[in-house]
C-alpha cells in the first residue's frame, strides 16, 4: 500500500515533473543528452547485462573496480547507468574503450519508466551504489524476480533520521533487496532499524579504500609551474567555497608564495569561478589555457609571488592531487556534506576539509583519529592553512598516517566480489 501511494503521487505529480524537466534542459543545455532514457528508453545491446547505477562520480569512481571485475572474471556484460552528466562523462573516460560496457542515465523513479526500462534491457541483476534507493525499480525488479543489491552501502545518522520519516515506505522497500552490503556496523544497524532484515545485510567495508588511482596524464608543463614552490590544490569546491580560499590565500604570509589550484566540482561553474579569479588579483591562469599564459605564470614564479590555477577540465583532479603539497578537499566549508578524501590521502597527501563532512562521516573520522586529516572552519581555516604551509614536517606526518591507513583498510573490494560472484552464478 505505500508503494502504490507513493507511486500514484509520482503519476499525479508527473505534468509538473515534465514540465520542471524541459525548463531545466532549456537552461542547461548539457542535460539534454539522454532524453528519452530518463523516461525508460535505455540502450539494449548488451545480452542480459548486470545494471549497476551510481548516481556521481564519487560512487561511480568507487564502484569502477568492482565493474572491472565483473567484466574480467565472471565475464559478463554491465550497464552502467548514472543521475549527472559529469558521470556520465566520467564513465566513458573509465569503460569507453570495452564494448562490453553500457551507458545510459536511470530513468526516473516510475512504474512505466522503469517497466520500460527492464523489459527493453532484461538485467540478470540490478547493483544499487551507496544510497540509491528506489522504491518503484525496486518494486519492478522484485515482481521480475530480478536480484537487487545495495552495494558499498552507507547511511548516516542525518539521512537516517530523514528516512524514519518515510519508514512505512522504506522498510516493505529493504525487505525487497537482495542483500545490503554496507561499510560499516552503524550503517548496518541504522538499515536494521529502518526496516531491512537482520540476515540480509552484511558489513563487508567501504569500496572507496579500495580505490584505483588513474594513471599519469598531466602535461610536463603543469609540473614544471606547480613543483618548485609550494602548491595548495583545492578540489570539488562548491559555490561559496573559492571565494573563502582566495581570501585566505590573499591573507597568507608573503614567503608562502605559490600556486593556489582551484578544482569546481561541477563544470557549470567553471566561468563564475573564473570571474573571481579576474577579481582576485593574482597572476592567474584556466588550465585550458596554460600553454599561451605560462611565461607570465614563469615570471610570477621568479617574483615569489603568490598565483592561482583554474582548472577548468574534468578527470584531472587526481593529476593535480599528484602535485600538492596540501589538499583541501570542497563541499565541506559550505552545507553539502563534503566530497571523497581518499584519493589525496592515498597519494600520501595531507588533507584539510571544513567542519561539514557528513557524506564521509566514517572515514573522515578515521583519517582524523590517525592524524592524516585535519577538520577546519572557516574562522580557523587561515590560522591551519598558514600553520601547514610552513610546517613541512607535519604536512609529511600527515600524508604518512593518511596513506597507511587507506592500505590497511583495503578488502572491501574482495568481499564484495565473493557475495556477488556467489549470487550470479545461479542467476
Amino acid at each position: 500500500m505505500p508503494v502504490f501511494v507513493y507511486t500514484c503521487l509520482c503519476y499525479l505529480l508527473l505534468p509538473v515533473g515534465v514540465v520542471a524537466h524541459l525548463l531545466f534542459i532549456w537552461r542547461r543545455p548539457e542535460f539534454r543528452q539522454g532524453f528519452w532514457q530518463r523516461y525508460g528508453w535505455l540502450p539494449n545491446e548488451q545480452h542480459r547485462p548486470v545494471l549497476v547505477h551510481a548516481a556521481s562520480i564519487g560512487e561511480l569512481n568507487a564502484i569502477a573496480p568492482l565493474i572491472e571485475r565483473l567484466l574480467s572474471e565472471l565475464m559478463l556484460p554491465v550497464l552502467v547507468t548514472t543521475t549527472s552528466v559529469t558521470a556520465q562523462a566520467r564513465c566513458q573516460q573509465l569503460f569507453g574503450h570495452n564494448e562490453r560496457v553500457s551507458h545510459g542515465f536511470l530513468p526516473l523513479d516510475l512504474g512505466l519508466a522503469n517497466s520500460l526500462m527492464l523489459r527493453r534491457v532484461n538485467p540478470r541483476a540490478v547493483l544499487l551504489v551507496e544510497t540509491e534507493l528506489w522504491p518503484n525499480l525496486i518494486v519492478q525488479c522484485a515482481r521480475r524476480k530480478v536480484p537487487t543489491v545495495l552495494v558499498n552501502g552507507r547511511m548516516s545518522a542525518r539521512s537516517a533520521k530523514g528516512y524514519q520519516r518515510f519508514k512505512v515506505l522504506l522498510a516493505p522497500m529493504l525487505r525487497q533487496l537482495s542483500h545490503v552490503l554496507v561499510q560499516d556496523q552503524a550503517s548496518a544497524q541504522r538499515f536494521i532499524q529502518l526496516g531491512a532484515p537482520a540476515a540480509s545485510v552484511l558489513v563487508l567495508g567501504s569500496l572507496k579504500y579500495d580505490l584505483q588511482l588513474p594513471a599519469v596524464k598531466q602535461q610536463p608543463l603543469v609540473t614544471e609551474l606547480l613543483c618548485r614552490d609550494l602548491c595548495w590544490v583545492c578540489g570539488s569546491t562548491r559555490n561559496g567555497e573559492e571565494s573563502a580560499l582566495l581570501q585566505v590565500w590573499s591573507q597568507l604570509p608573503a614567503e608562502l608564495s605559490g600556486t593556489l589550484v582551484l578544482v569546481p566540482r561541477h563544470p557549470q561553474r567553471f566561468e563564475e569561478v573564473a570571474d573571481l579569479c579576474a577579481q582576485s588579483g593574482f597572476v592567474w591562469a584556466r588550465h585550458s589555457q596554460l600553454a599561451e599564459l605560462a611565461g607570465a605564470f614563469k615570471q610570477a614564479q621568479a617574483q615569489q609571488q603568490k598565483r592561482v590555477l583554474l582548472v577548468d577540465s574534468m578527470g584531472l583532479l587526481v593529476d593535480y592531487y599528484r602535485c600538492a603539497d596540501l589538499v583541501f578537499v570542497g563541499g565541506s566549508l559550505v552545507d553539502t556534506g563534503g566530497h571523497n578524501p581518499l584519493e589525496a590521502a592515498a597519494l600520501g597527501k595531507p588533507v584539510v576539509m571544513g567542519p561539514n563532512c557528513f557524506n564521509f562521516a566514517q572515514v573522515c573520522d578515521q583519517l582524523e583519529q590517525v592524524r592524516g586529516l585535519m577538520i577546519t572552519t572557516n574562522a580557523s581555516l587561515l590560522a591551519d592553512i598558514s600553520r601547514l604551509l610552513s610546517d613541512l614536517e607535519l604536512r609529511q606526518g600527515m600524508g604518512v598516517a593518511g596513506q597507511a591507513l587507506v592500505d590497511s583498510k583495503k578488502g572491501a573490494l574482495d568481499r564484495h566480489f565473493a557475495v556477488l560472484n556467489s549470487m550470479l552464478v545461479n542467476v
